[in-house]
């Protein structure tokens, strides 16, 4: 038995269901990209050249990681505002 899916055989609710769910990963994948990259840039910012003494953040550490996410926020808040005003031809 052939372990490939013959796709032509999906009937059309199928079709888009695979799709959704085709949709729903690829929005996941990029749900994780980005939060990699900000969990990079906040660790960079705030951790690295330090020495960890132990599991937890100090106050400063905390502070600027806090700090760090609100402006990544900020800015991909800020991103996603341009887009939409560009969007609406603004």
């Amino acid at each position: 038995m052939d372990p490939q899916l013959d796709i032509s055989k999906l009937t059309d609710a199928d079709k888009q269901e695979l799709q959704q769910h085709l949709a729903n990963e690829t929005q996941k994948a990029s749900i994780q990209q980005n939060v990699h990259a900000l969990n990079d840039t906040c660790f960079k910012k705030c951790i690295v050249g330090k020495s960890i003494t132990s599991g937890t953040l100090d106050r400063s550490e905390e502070a600027c990681a806090a700090n760090c996410v609100e402006r990544w926020m900020d800015m991909q808040m800020g991103v996603l505002q341009k887009l939409g005003s560009m969007r609406g031809g603004h």
